[in-house]
């Protein structure tokens, strides 16, 4: 019974990561593209909070390669984000469980925004892009998104293990 429960939290992980990336991919307008949140880093920052192990930091680091390829982006640039997100949730996961609302999505914010601040560092450090205050736009995107999405992935977890 454990392993078909162990089984069925993977195969929904996989699908939630690769809904996260296709979300990604999918085309928005130049505005809303402004606004677009980093759905993989939400997806990494969710299940790194709620898995008991640290295997998400592999899954980061694989689906930051797929992102990577996908994206025609430098091989390893969200690899490298996803891997420190998810070192950043694991190692407070067991405290921020306790915590409120309010303060999770704080620190849910935190984490986003040291994404960010990565991928920017390697994009400078590249290609010499200069970093603008427009880049953390989805910051705000996010901060109305995650309590939406992690009440849904709450549910289809929670609605996983009853069945």
């Amino acid at each position: 019974m454990m392993a078909k429960r162990s089984s069925n939290n993977t195969t929904f992980m996989h699908l939630s990561m690769l809904g996260g990336v296709l979300l990604t991919l999918l085309p928005w307008s130049p505005t809303l593209a402004l606004l677009q949140p980093h759905w993989a880093a939400m997806m990494i920052a969710y299940w790194s909070l709620n898995a008991a192990n640290s295997r998400v930091m592999y899954v980061a680091f694989a689906y930051g390669l797929l992102l990577d390829v996908l994206m025609g982006a430098l091989l390893g640039k969200h690899g490298m984000s996803l891997v420190a997100l998810s070192f950043l949730v694991t190692k407070s996961a067991k405290k921020l469980r306790m915590t409120s609302f309010w303060q999770l999505l704080m620190m849910v914010l935190v984490w986003l925004f040291n994404d960010i601040v990565i991928r920017a560092a390697i994009d400078w450090v590249s290609y010499r892009y200069q970093p603008e205050l427009i880049d953390l736009l989805p910051l705000l995107t996010a901060a109305l998104i995650w309590p939406w999405l992690k009440y849904l992935m709450d549910r289809t977890q929670t609605s996983m293990r009853l069945s």
